[in-house]
């Protein structure tokens, strides 16, 4: 039996590391960080088979990627899955109930404590076990008065939902009165908030099986609403409060592989007087049987006799190393204990071969003294495999979408900047004092447990990319003659055109994102930045990898676009449109010295909900002491009627601060009016006109089918950008799941009178080159498509039509190169949001 271990992606701009156990039969993924969807696609590796997904810590570093990982997995046909993670686990994943469901797939979700008493976890019992692997946990924890100084507390966790690891549930309050929960939640006035301990767990856990009951054979595809799941009592209320405990601690974990029998000796076998038969077949089972030799003797003949010693089973080590304050929870750990078996050198006490120990290392934890001496304290053929984000380099990871940009770069650098990436690494490694196989971490690197190998670069994966070679050898990106003629022909038409003069012509739309519902190689999911020259950024949406995205476009910039950054708007609930806010958020508040302007985040209450919800876990601005503050602005309130609806409790905070705050954010970024429209989609959704003192407008239509209310909120608007998810040719199919074509796209442009129209969210089914759409009219708007990591002036959008036809040419050119792609979903099937 064979399998290894594998590093899908590493710490860079835009992932964190995520390690893939993998055996023929099934694999195992640890951490799921932000795109690890989209790193699968990009190594062309498949999650079919995955058996479970085990996390370190629950949060935006380790786990943000989760809720798009289990749609894509759901949508293409995996129907269970195992989920193990530290406290906070539950929370975390019903956090995600208003956007992360499917009726295929059933979750077991394994919440690990991340402190409790010695004798109720005991670490020599796994927290999950199945035929190829083992899996033990170690809670790694911050000291006290590290907590303590940083404005943290270290609590016990409650004693009410600790795992009892022997039987895998949780244990049960102590009170006999306690009613069952269907009884509790049936109640007219049933409020989440108020359960607490084992009834609070439960009503997780009930959250999590309603999200992914496992009831339907397949992947369901509805044109119904996003609230089609079967929603409990209690539903879209807020959860109830965590419970103490310390959310800073971590987990360590032991994969501990199978133990492998020694071979059968035929010879030895034969000379005993066990011939080949059913009493050979009995031994090899294990059993002892009596049998005749050829000298006349009878004798017994056990497994001992004729069987070879087995085979120590190969073990992985994952160890989350946050900060300098957790490096003496996580030594302690190894000194004692079912986790000491893996430290120390000597043959002593070897019931296994560890084979391979993969350090995330927080800030400064790499080159710490007292973590160097813990790395060396393990044997000398054990690998270390080190992520520490100042000891790597920063490679790009999305090679494809990368090559592609560097080769329209050539066409214009302006618009088509080249993602930001380092080669080399902030600070060398100190080689002296480490184990001698210590290395850095990067993506693509392969270690085979059985049989042993050392750590290697899948070939297939550097084979896979074009990026890297292209820039280190300065050639022109294997242009083709024919592109380099569409090129020279369009730069010389921009040369002799004549320049519009646009109103508002400086300002400047970066499109992160411009796919819809899942990532492909070369488009993200929805992310549209507005730079107003001179006041600050506006970010339209925000997909799960925004900030890798901004972070490839700016650099080591991307910070000062942070603090600039004075407004998010999320138009609805779907995740495509969102799963990437708390990551934005988390990293605000990062910002040092901290912000000294709020950010004013414009959206509906669903998408409050469930960030309020998050908050609870990882403060991400909405807490009176926060770092850097999120002041909220709910999308109704400053609807173009001024028709403010409210909601659920009329006159609550939110709703009473919505204008006012309005208000102040126009007189930070020089507008004369922001303003929402409702537009038509399956869940509610908002799109946005911004309307500036110089005279210029931008209207951003969120996901919607056609709709006049767009178009008469947006009347004059200088850009109209407006969703494309489909070709003119599935007028039906974009009915039936509320989008628009690309025609009814312009057509709403030309009826508001837009002067621009760019295009974007587009669908699976066009990863590269959306269809062309007819040559442009006199009179008509300028019509452009979205690219991601284009950055694109008002005032030059109409170059995008010029460059067209060069642009569809260097993607032929990209297609002939790569060859066929492997398809890992079937786009059809993919219940776009």
């Amino acid at each position: 039996m064979s399998w290894n271990a594998s590093v899908l992606s590493a710490v860079s701009s835009d992932t964190e590391p995520t390690v893939v156990i993998a055996f023929d039969s099934a694999k195992y993924i640890f951490n799921v960080g932000e795109n690890t969807t989209r790193a699968f696609l990009q190594s062309r590796r498949n999650w079919k088979k995955t058996r479970g997904v085990f996390l370190t810590s629950v949060g935006t570093q380790r786990a943000s990627g989760l809720p798009g990982l289990l749609m894509t997995f759901a949508d293409s046909g995996l129907t269970s899955l195992n989920i193990a993670g530290p406290a906070g686990l539950l929370h975390f994943m019903a956090v995600m109930r208003k956007y992360t469901f499917r009726e295929n797939m059933s979750v077991n979700p394994i919440e690990i404590p991340s402190s409790c008493l010695p004798d109720e976890l005991p670490d020599d019992i796994p927290i999950y076990k199945d035929d190829n692997i083992s899996v033990f946990a170690l809670p790694v924890s911050a000291e006290i008065h590290s907590l303590e100084s940083s404005g943290s507390v270290i609590m016990p966790h409650s004693e009410t939902s600790a795992v009892n690891r022997r039987s895998g549930k949780r244990k049960r309050s102590s009170s006999p009165t306690a009613p069952p929960l269907q009884e509790v939640i049936s109640h007219p006035d049933f409020d989440p908030t108020t359960l607490v301990g084992n009834m609070a767990q439960e009503w997780l856990r009930h959250i999590v099986r309603a999200m992914f009951p496992g009831s339907a054979a397949k992947p369901v595809i509805s044109s119904a609403k996003v609230e089609h799941v079967s929603q409990p009592s209690g539903f879209n209320r807020p959860l109830p409060s965590l419970p103490a405990c310390n959310l800073r601690a971590t987990l360590a974990y032991a994969v501990v592989g199978p133990r492998v029998r020694g071979k059968f000796d035929v010879k030895r076998a034969e000379a005993l007087g066990l011939s080949a038969g059913p009493l050979r077949a009995r031994v090899a089972r294990g059993e002892t049987v009596t049998v005749v030799g050829k000298d006349g003797v009878e004798r017994s003949v056990g497994p001992s006799d004729v069987v070879g010693a087995s085979e120590n089973p190969g073990v992985v080590l994952i160890l989350d190393t946050p900060s300098t304050a957790h490096i003496p929870s996580l030594v302690k750990g190894f000194e004692s204990g079912a986790f000491s078996k893996y430290w120390g050198k000597g043959p002593e006490k070897k019931d296994h071969s560890l084979r391979v120990v993969f350090h995330l290392c927080g800030n400064d934890v790499f080159e710490h003294e007292r973590y160097k001496a813990f790395m060396k304290r393990f044997d000398d053929g054990v690998h270390h495999i080190v992520a520490s984000k100042d000891h790597v380099s920063d490679p790009i990871t999305f090679t494809s979408a990368a090559f592609n940009q560097l080769r329209l770069n050539h066409l214009d650098s302006d618009i088509f900047p080249v993602p930001k990436y380092s080669l080399e690494a902030k600070k060398t490694m100190d080689t002296v004092n480490l184990p001698s196989n210590t290395d850095c971490m990067r993506a693509h690197t392969v270690i085979d447990i059985r049989p042993p190998r050392p750590p290697l670069r899948d070939p297939e994966a550097e084979a896979n990319d074009l990026f890297h070679p292209a820039v280190l050898s300065g050639e022109l990106s294997s242009l083709s003659d024919a592109a380099r003629t569409q090129f020279s022909e369009a730069r010389a038409r921009v040369d002799e055109a004549a320049v519009p003069d646009v109103i508002g012509k400086d300002v400047t739309v970066v499109t992160l994102g411009t796919g819809s519902a899942i990532p492909s190689k070369y488009r993200n999911v929805s992310g549209t930045l507005l730079c107003i020259p001179g006041a600050g950024y506006i970010l339209l949406d925000a997909g799960e990898g925004t900030w890798g995205q901004l972070s490839r476009n700016y650099g080591a910039a991307v910070w000062n676009v942070l603090r600039a950054l004075k407004c998010i708007f999320i138009s609805h609930i779907h995740g495509d449109h969102h799963i990437g806010l708390a990551k934005i958020l988390a990293m605000r508040q990062q910002l040092d010295p901290p912000p000294e302007e709020p950010l004013y985040l414009i959206s509906n209450r669903m998408v409050f909900l469930y960030l309020r919800d998050y908050n609870a876990l990882e403060e991400l601005g909405f807490s009176e002491d926060a770092r850097a503050r999120v002041v909220p602005i709910l999308s109704d309130e400053i609807h173009w009627r001024n028709k403010g609806r409210g909601g659920w409790n009329n006159g609550d905070q939110d709703q009473k601060g919505s204008r006012l705050a309005a208000g102040a954010l126009c007189k930070t970024l020089g507008l004369q009016k922001i303003n929402t429209v409702d537009v038509e989609h399956r869940a509610r959704c908002h799109g946005l006109i911004v309307k500036h003192l110089d005279g210029w407008s931008v209207v951003f239509s969120g996901d919607t089918v056609p709709t006049q209310k767009l178009v008469q909120a947006g009347a004059g608007a200088t850009l109209l950008i407006h969703e494309a998810t489909m070709a003119n040719d599935q007028v039906e199919m974009a009915r039936a799941k509320m989008h628009s074509t690309f025609g009814q796209a312009i057509d709403i442009g030309k009826s508001m009178n837009a002067q621009n129209i760019l295009l974007t969210h587009f669908s699976a089914r066009y990863p590269k080159m959306p269809p062309s759409v007819s040559e442009r009219q006199a009179g008509d708007p300028v019509v452009a498509f979205a690219f991601d990591h284009a950055n694109i002036k008002i005032g030059d959008m109409w170059k995008m039509g010029v460059y067209a036809r060069a642009i569809e040419q260097s993607f032929i050119d990209i297609a002939d190169i790569e060859g066929e792609e492997p398809e890992v979903i079937d786009a059809a099937h993919v219940d776009i949001s």
